[in-house]
């Protein structure tokens, strides 16, 4: 099922729906990670509804479904991603399902920018879902991968104002992303500070009073969002609000997850997630 959402400024996209029988039942509105095509999350939700819970995909801004392209004309940063398409996709989900508790979740920047909108509006949401999520902080990484980083944050800088948008795909690190989005990845990255371009909303504050429920899956063997990346994140919300599962070989069959290879095999996470919600679910 396809829902087609149009947000405050006029951009449309479309999101999956993967609908239970029930259509009461929980719904996870789940966010991509950057350059990460929302088709790719379809197992994860297939086998989340065998589980009991409705999953919605939606199309990130620039990409896919999208009415818009990032370029020297068209920019846009995490306070159009949170503010506008989630505020919009909330409402629409809100609509599709009005008995469905909603908990807002994602993969990588996903879940980073899902729990930024849980933290401005928490309202009527039931729970937040971090898979492989943290922040991108310098300091939560090895040496080499630090470097690394580094890098592409000062590229990002340097090919914002040459190209008009950061060219991910020539560096196998997302896609074709707008500059915006890339000064409030980099700034993340260097001071370690949600402090998006243009928002009015002091999010860090906002971070520092959330009441929801927040769980967040990590695997060791991701070094893109490992342990310390996500306590990072975790660090910023009040003390007993959040779980952290990190996971190893042993917790996954024997599989080594990394930051990708979830998404594959969906089966390892999805009934562990889904029995977490329905705890927190009111019958």
């Amino acid at each position: 099922q396809t829902l087609t959402v149009t947000s405050s400024d006029h951009h449309r996209f479309d999101a999956t729906l993967y609908p239970t029988a029930d259509p009461g039942a929980p719904v996870l509105i789940f966010l991509s990670a950057l350059g990460t095509p929302s088709r790719v999350y379809a197992r994860f939700g297939r086998e989340m509804v065998k589980h009991g819970i409705q999953v919605c995909a939606p199309d990130w801004r620039g990409m896919a479904s999208s009415s818009i392209r990032a370029g020297r004309g068209s920019d846009f940063g995490y306070r159009h991603l949170v503010e506008f398409d989630l505020t919009a996709l909330i409402q629409a989900v809100r609509q599709a399902l009005p008995d469905a508790p909603i908990w807002l979740g994602g993969h990588s920047l996903g879940g980073q920018l899902s729990l930024l909108s849980a933290a401005a509006h928490p309202e009527s949401l039931s729970g937040v879902v971090l898979i492989a999520s943290g922040s991108v902080h310098l300091p939560c990484y090895s040496w080499k991968l630090r470097m690394g980083v580094g890098a592409l944050a000062l590229i990002s800088r340097l090919t914002g104002p040459l190209l008009g948008y950061f060219p991910g795909s020539w560096m196998s690190f997302g896609g074709r992303e707008a500059a915006g989005l890339m000064r409030d990845w980099s700034r993340v990255a260097i001071t370690g500070q949600y402090r998006p371009d243009g928002s009015d909303i002091d999010y860090e504050t906002a971070l520092r009073s959330l009441k929801l429920p927040v769980l967040a899956l990590t695997f060791a063997a991701d070094y893109w969002s490992p342990k310390q990346a996500a306590r990072s994140l975790l660090n910023k919300l009040p003390p007993n609000t959040f779980i952290h599962w990190h996971w190893h070989k042993s917790d996954t069959a024997g599989v080594a997850v990394d930051h990708y290879a979830w998404i594959k095999q969906p089966a390892l996470v999805a009934p562990a997630v889904a029995q977490h919600i329905r705890g927190l679910t009111p019958a």
